[in-house]
């Protein structure tokens, strides 16, 4: 009887371990959110966060803003607090905008990291700083397209992490329309 109760308990914590450590991070199937449609992708926007279409500096895109770019704040509801707050900033690119790979190199304290997998994607990583502010750089290509992630980790008294369900579902969401 002992051994049986001792084997019941030793289960229950076993499962609750497993249960702990899966995955790469925390669930993104409870995160809730809009997809917004950048032009040449579409991206899932947790709750709590806003996307604004990239900038057209130089007037090439009839749609008035670059469809490769979407920047996602955390935590703001004007375009100009986005620099301001933790910041996901994506650009993608299809056959007519050839991305070139991120390196760490340009960065201070760049360091790699394990790759990361979400939804469809298996992304490159390092996290490195950037004008004093803890950045994570992540990259993936398929099919002759790219997919650059540009992350401030910490800004305006906010953090992120990698392995936060809002990062990991925005990531998991990111949706070529090509």
């Amino acid at each position: 009887m002992k051994n049986k109760f001792m084997m019941i308990i030793m289960t229950l914590l076993l499962s609750l371990g497993l249960a702990a450590c899966g995955g790469s991070g925390g669930s993104t199937s409870s995160v809730k959110g809009t997809t917004f449609d950048a032009g040449k992708f579409e991206v899932f926007v947790p709750d709590g966060w806003k996307a604004f279409h990239g900038a057209d500096f130089f007037g090439d895109y009839e749609e008035g803003y670059d469809p490769h770019v979407v920047n996602i704040g955390k935590g703001i509801e004007e375009e100009y607090e986005l620099f301001s707050y933790p910041l996901a900033n994506i650009t993608y690119s299809g056959e007519d905008n050839p991305l070139v790979k991120p390196t760490k190199d340009i960065y201070e304290n760049g360091k790699d990291l394990e790759d990361i997998t979400t939804g469809d994607y298996t992304w490159e990583v390092f996290t490195a700083d950037s004008l004093s502010y803890p950045v994570a750089v992540l990259y993936t290509e398929f099919d002759d397209k790219q997919i650059v992630v540009n992350i401030t980790l910490e800004n305006g008294g906010e953090k992120v992490s990698l392995e936060d369900a809002d990062i990991l579902a925005l990531l998991a969401g990111i949706k070529p329309k090509e």
